[in-house]
């Protein structure tokens, strides 16, 4: 017979079962609740972000299923992650609640769960301050969630929302990749101190940094819409909408397939002529200014992948290489517009502007070259995404074909590549110096003009102009120019370092914390005079080459320091520096008699050091 539980019996599992029913409803509400504050955090994310979606557009996502080998590798780059909602996944620095400090005050990186926060003062009441001309004093500290990041590579700088619309502001500091640290953003710039300074996303960064980027800003409102955050497919392809609504029926997709006409309703850069696949790259990467300025703040940017981007834009060439009668007015309202660009004749000074820099190279004046001659957008290393064929001599030797290279280079094989004479490092950005896109020979008389650096003197940096001239007068006729005695008699890096302008002292810096360190080293006073250098970036750029030499191993050494504990560093360095084995003397190196620091010597340099402000502006 069957057997009935007692009411005694059945009192435990009715008990069990209410607990459990408990529970379950108790998880269910805490899993309820934790969707509404995941879908509540997101929408405020989106509300104070730029907008995304345009008509014409459709976002990398909806390529991906056609183009999946081309979406991987596009979303393996730094082009990706250029601009990005703020999240677990993007943000690369600690917010780990510590106290960073810097021009603007005192201020704070929080996190929340997944949400980032800064507690700093208030960016809308220095802005509302700045435009009365009232100082920034008692600015309140606010409390503002970090909403969008810009950068992975090198460094990330964050953006905070704004209270009243979508514009966002930076975060006082940002953080460096590769060092691992924080610093201010006003330390990443070669610039004069420029004191309280507050960035703005919306107009400054949007034509670059998303897909048709639409600042929609006026006195009374922001509210900026793109089609996509980051640098994405239609950047560099154009809208997708008529493609992929052309090809939804599998039966047009194969019909492609088989047909030898590329397709019309897409942009293939590899299959522009050189000059309009150059000008994909050059709607950023170029020196250039809005046409009509209104219209752009309004609608965005006319251009479109495939069209004459002079059409659209006021490509920038310094009127020593062309007339343009409109920039008379830019230099009328910034006459060092050009001066924080360029080098005195044309060629480019600062990096992210490598188109203009190619618009002034023979090899794409007068041949084919193009930026994809080189650089692979997809499946290169997205370090500098140099397609595999340019990471030697190949891209140039392809054209320029020499029965015995060691005897047009005069070096011995392999110890140098045509890009360090003919690409130097004469570009400064992101903390360092990078190599110049206009291709061209080391001219000394160029230099003395101009003042940029050399290719000769940035590899050899321990040699004087005047050995670098006997050189070039020897090997290839050019006539040796009138030299001053420190220019013969001081290594050109070391006279650039101390008494150069702010620009040729980073680039100066940077060769000379690049080479391998080969006996005794003669560098290191050199590198930790310049702690003491009034820019921050120079000083970055000093310490990072200055880590690497032995005399340098364990001395504390922050660039960004009070003047008191840099001086002690360089003193550090100093004296360790002079109980290891001593360099053979030689004024080049500012050694002396002895094998010591020629001090007197330097501080002669030091007191001609070239004080004119250079803001470089990358």
């Amino acid at each position: 017979m069957a057997l009935v539980p007692s009411a005694a019996s059945r009192a435990p599992l009715i008990a069990v079962a209410a607990f459990a029913l408990a529970a379950a409803a108790a998880s269910m509400a805490g899993r309820v609740g934790a969707h509404h504050e995941r879908r509540r955090s997101h929408d405020e994310l989106v509300r104070h972000t730029p907008a995304i979606g345009r008509a014409g557009y459709v976002g990398s996502a909806a390529c991906a299923p056609c183009h999946p080998a081309a979406h991987a590798t596009w979303a393996a780059t730094y082009h990706r992650t250029m601009t990005q909602r703020a999240g677990p996944a993007s943000v690369l620095a600690p917010f780990d609640g510590r106290v960073l400090d810097g021009p603007g005050g005192p201020h704070r990186p929080l996190r929340r769960g997944d949400e980032f926060w800064a507690e700093l003062p208030d960016p809308e009441d220095k802005l509302a301050r700045a435009a009365s001309g009232l100082p920034m004093e008692h600015v309140p500290k606010v409390m503002r969630r970090v909403v969008m990041t810009t950068g992975a590579h090198h460094m990330q700088v964050y953006w905070v929302e704004s209270p009243r619309d979508r514009r966002l502001h930076a975060f006082p500091s940002a953080w460096l990749t590769d060092e691992q640290k924080w610093v201010p953003v006003e330390s990443t710039l070669l610039r004069p101190p420029q004191g309280d300074v507050v960035y703005t996303w919306n107009r400054a960064c949007v034509p670059c940094h998303a897909v048709a980027g639409q600042p929609r800003v006026d006195d009374e409102r922001v509210d900026t819409r793109v089609a996509e955050l980051g640098i994405a497919c239609e950047s560099c392809h154009g809208p997708g909408r008529a493609h992929v609504d052309a090809r939804r029926s599998p039966l047009a997709r194969y019909a492609l397939h088989l047909s030898s006409a590329p397709d019309p309703s897409i942009v293939h850069p590899a299959r522009l002529d050189h000059r309009r696949s150059a000008e994909l790259c050059g709607q950023c990467h170029g020196v250039a200014r809005f046409a009509d300025e209104e219209a752009w703040l309004a609608r965005g940017d006319a251009y479109r992948p495939g069209e004459p981007l002079a059409h659209h834009r006021q490509l920038v060439r310094h009127p020593v290489r062309e007339a343009q009668p409109w920039l008379d007015a830019v230099l009328d309202e910034d006459p060092e517009y050009l001066a924080g660009r360029m080098w005195s004749d044309g060629h480019v000074r600062v990096t992210g502007r490598e188109y203009t820099a190619l618009l002034e190279t023979p090899c794409f004046q007068r041949g084919e070259l193009s930026c994809l001659s080189c650089h692979q957008l997809h499946g290169a290393d997205p370090d500098d995404q140099l397609a595999g064929s340019a990471r030697g001599d190949g891209a140039c030797t392809s054209c320029h074909v020499l029965p015995d290279i060691q005897a047009h280079t005069r070096h011995p094989a392999g110890s140098v590549s045509c890009y360090d004479c003919h690409m130097p490092r004469t570009t400064y950005g992101l903390l360092k110096a990078i190599r110049s896109h206009v291709i061209d020979s080391p001219d000394l008389a160029v230099t003395l003009v101009t003042g940029r650096p050399d290719a000769c003197s940035l590899c050899h940096v321990d040699r004087p102009l005047g050995w670098t001239a006997g050189h070039l007068r020897a090997w290839y006729g050019q006539p040796e120019p009138e030299l001053d005695g420190d220019q013969r008699t001081v290594a050109a890096a070391v006279l650039w370092a101390i008494s150069g302008d702010a620009g040729q002292r980073a680039l100066a810096a940077d060769a000379l914390g690049r080479g391998e360190v080969v006996g005794p080293d003669w560098r290191a006073p050199v590198l930790a005079h310049l702690l003491a250098d009034p820019y921050d970036a120079v000083r970055q750029i000093a310490a990072r080459g200055l880590r690497r030499l032995p005399s340098a191993a364990g001395v504390p050494i922050d660039p960004l320091a009070p003047a008191d504990a840099r001086a002690d560093a360089a003193a550090e360095v100093l004296t360790r520096w002079r109980a290891a084995p001593r360099p053979a003397p030689d004024p080049a190196r500012l050694v002396d008699a002895a094998g010591d620091h020629d001090v007197a010597a330097l501080q002669a340099l030091a007191a001609r050091r070239d004080e004119r402000p250079i803001d470089l502006k990358e």
